[in-house]
């Protein structure tokens, strides 16, 4: 019994010993470790390389210039520094696993994702576009997000974007291949990446993120949680930043569950095709839920100001629904003139199509004209209705008035039609009451807050034509 214990406790010793003495074998050959750990494991399809790599007895790896490249040669990760740790058991035995990975930190990365309908994620090689943003940034990190907005490309320009990406994706799907192969695998990981550039494709959509700070935990078993915050983002949309807070359940049912709250910052309305110049700054919340595949999201949108042609709006606010690409918006409320809106529409994500239905009520023409001299409370009914882009985006309505004046005529009531194009906007048909005579004009136009009449006839109460004066 003596001597059993006296080799325990001289074993113990020495079994501690020899694992140190392996783990700081471990740290000196982590290179070699980690080019053989590439070579055996088939999740990221490819070649991974790094230029220095360190690794101390405790399973902490860091590394510098990490770079991953196709089968073809093609960047599709870029690091210039970042660490992991690893399960010690699993080097030991060169076991490499999918969840041999425990924590992953990357700094400074320019990484670019593709997520199909079923938003499975693939890493992809980066676009023209991203590079060309990378030498933006490095130039001028406050504006590289307008010169990739698709607003300014052409009618063709899109066109031959959208067919090189069915191309593209129709090869994928014909060849079968993919650079990020999970096929079930199970992923157990802390995940953090600082001040990272994004890309990401979706359907036909292309967003360019800066800045992007993302914290999340993965458990394939069980959920992911998500915290994520960005700089300047541009692409498909324009804006000032994006915030993610939330969960993917995985276990819940068939395809993963979600319940992530998403806010685009100072979004900029004309680059996702709102057309006539708008640039107002839009904020977009929602609370997003359901199957990663079928996402239905609902939440607000806000604008301080929104200047269309020739109409001022302040203190925007309504409700926000989206399914299958499409965003609804109901219950918009705004001050204008002095009055109140109301207005609901819809925008396809997808084709960037729109249509705005609103009606404003005691809008004050003294507010909207403050030179014109003209004195009455209207009422006004509008449509805005577009195709994508400025040159096929159109706004129109109808408008009446109540009791006024004009210099010192008093009226009884005006009416008319408007529609709005550029920086002017235009009514026709307008008719000023009198009682006894009517004032008519075929059109007028507001540019730039000064009115100018066309030909304008005043006729009696039996519609006769009794006066036509030319300004």
């Amino acid at each position: 019994m003596e001597k059993r214990k006296k080799y325990f406790f001289i074993a113990i010793p020495a079994a501690i010993l020899i694992f140190f003495i392996v783990l700081n074998i471990i740290s000196h050959g982590a290179a070699a470790i980690f080019n053989l750990a590439m070579e055996e494991q088939n999740m990221l399809l490819g070649k991974i390389t790094a230029e220095e790599i360190q690794a101390n007895p405790f399973g902490e790896v860091t590394f510098t210039n990490l770079l991953w490249q196709d089968e073809k040669g093609g960047t599709i990760l870029e690091v210039p520094e970042g660490s992991f740790k690893v399960k010690i058991f699993d080097v030991i035995t060169k076991n490499f696993r999918s969840t041999t990975i425990e924590k992953l930190s990357l700094k400074n990365a320019n990484i670019s994702v593709n997520f199909d309908e079923n938003m499975n994620v693939d890493f992809i090689r980066q676009s023209k576009d991203f590079k060309n943003v990378q030498q933006d940034i490095k130039k001028n990190p406050d504006s590289w997000e307008k010169k990739i907005s698709y607003t300014n490309k052409t009618e063709e320009e899109l066109k031959k974007i959208g067919e090189q990406r069915r191309q593209f994706q129709a090869s994928k799907i014909e060849q079968g291949w993919k650079n990020f192969n999970l096929e079930g695998r199970k992923i157990n990981l802390n995940l953090s990446l600082e001040n990272c550039r994004f890309e990401v494709f979706y359907r036909d959509r292309h967003y360019l993120l800066d800045r992007v700070n993302f914290e999340t935990k993965i458990n394939t078993d069980d959920a992911m949680t998500l915290k994520v915050r960005t700089g300047v983002f541009g692409g498909t949309m324009i804006g000032r930043g994006v915030e993610v807070n939330g969960k993917i359940d995985f276990k819940s049912a068939d395809l993963p569950q979600c319940d992530v709250t998403v806010m685009f910052r100072e979004v900029d309305p004309s680059s996702m095709g709102f057309g006539m110049n708008i640039h107002d700054k839009m904020t977009l919340t929602a609370n997003f839920t359901g199957s990663v595949a079928k996402i239905i999201g609902e939440g607000r949108v806000h604008l301080d100001e929104l200047h269309i042609p020739g109409i001022d709006f302040t203190n925007v606010d309504g409700k926000i629904y989206y399914e299958d690409s499409m965003l609804n918006f109901k219950d918009v409320t705004a001050d204008v003139y002095g009055g109140k809106l109301a207005a609901h529409g819809d925008y396809n994500m997808d084709t960037r199509y729109y249509n705005i239905y609103g009606h404003g009520e005691k809008l004050k023409t003294s507010y909207a004209l403050p030179n014109a001299h003209l004195h009455c409370d209207v009422d006004l009914d509008f449509t805005i209705q577009s195709k994508g882009s400025s040159k096929n985006t159109t706004a129109f309505g109808t408008f009446s008035s109540g009791k006024g004046r004009y210099s010192l005529l008093m009226f009884k009531s005006l009416s008319g039609r408007v529609r709005s194009a550029q920086n002017e906007l235009d009514f026709y048909d307008v008719a000023i009451n009198f009682g006894n005579h009517k004032i008519e004009t075929d059109a007028l136009s507001i540019k730039n807050k000064k009115l100018t009449f066309a030909p304008i006839k005043i006729a009696n109460k039996d519609g006769e034509i009794v006066f036509t004066y030319v300004r």
